[in-house]
């Protein structure tokens, strides 16, 4: 039987994760359990250290959990090896880092293409590939090599490059955090006509509010366990969404006995 059928895309267990600096452990995931649904765009906030790059890339399977486990459309990744696990992630796990992580050698269709050179099981789609380079509007840079591109089109290439797969899920570690605030709204609404209109299934690491705000949901993490969630639906706008999040995230008062 196929495990992805009927699956959700994205199932997590239990998740713990600890990392030892010197003398000291760090508990970086502590016990996080999450499912993410055919469609839904999921975006995870906290402040820094609170875990949600850790998650990402065990969610990943960049990184290792010490407990729990992660199904990508119920498929175990910790229980294949690496190599497997490697040919899994290129072929139903998209991508996207703020750094954008292109071969600098290379052209922007090159980048592009790049997960499928790199595998024979993959086949190129040329509809797919000029459907993805005419919907980012690249057309006219495809040629181009990275320095030649602008950092918005850096990170459309590289959302390109997530898609060209047509990956069960996609990662978004603060895509939008190398760039401004007028290219980092257009890759968000980018990210949210994927989700409405073509029903990927994105988890979505962010500490910006008006970056979660196009979410359908929001986590967030703090000491590395889940604190709240909410629909993103229940607020009128990103103001609305931020101050929610910082009453969630506030400290609470302390109190003399």
């Amino acid at each position: 039987m196929d495990p992805s059928r009927d699956a959700p895309p994205l199932v997590v267990e239990n998740l713990t994760k600890r990392f030892r600096r010197g003398e000291v452990v760090i508990d970086a995931l502590r016990g996080v359990s999450l499912v993410v649904q055919r469609g839904e765009f999921v975006a995870v906030m906290g402040a820094s250290g609170s875990g949600k790059s850790t998650l990402l890339h065990v969610v990943a399977g960049l990184t290792p959990p010490d407990d729990g486990r992660v199904l990508v459309d119920g498929h175990d990744l910790a229980a294949m090896a690496d190599r497997h696990r490697t040919a899994f992630r290129r072929r139903h796990i998209g991508l996207v880092f703020q750094a954008f992580n292109l071969i600098p050698t290379l052209t922007a269709e090159q980048n592009i293409l790049l997960p499928i050179l790199a595998d024979k099981r993959l086949g190129v789609d040329n509809g797919r590939l000029e459907d993805l380079i005419a919907w980012l509007g690249l057309a006219g840079r495809r040629s181009h090599r990275p320095d030649a591109l602008s950092g918005g089109e850096q990170q459309r290439v590289a959302i390109a490059r997530a898609l060209v797969t047509d990956p069960t899920l996609i990662l978004a570690d603060e895509p939008t955090g190398s760039l401004d605030s007028v290219a980092g709204q257009e890759l968000c609404r980018l990210l949210n006509e994927q989700c409405r209109e073509h029903g990927r299934t994105i988890v979505l690491v962010t500490h910006e509010p008006s970056v979660a705000a196009w979410a359908t949901r929001v986590v967030v993490l703090r000491d590395g366990q889940v604190l709240s969630q909410f629909a993103t639906a229940e607020f009128g706008d990103a103001h609305a969404l931020a101050a929610h999040y910082h009453d969630i995230v506030r400290p609470a008062p302390v109190t003399n006995a």
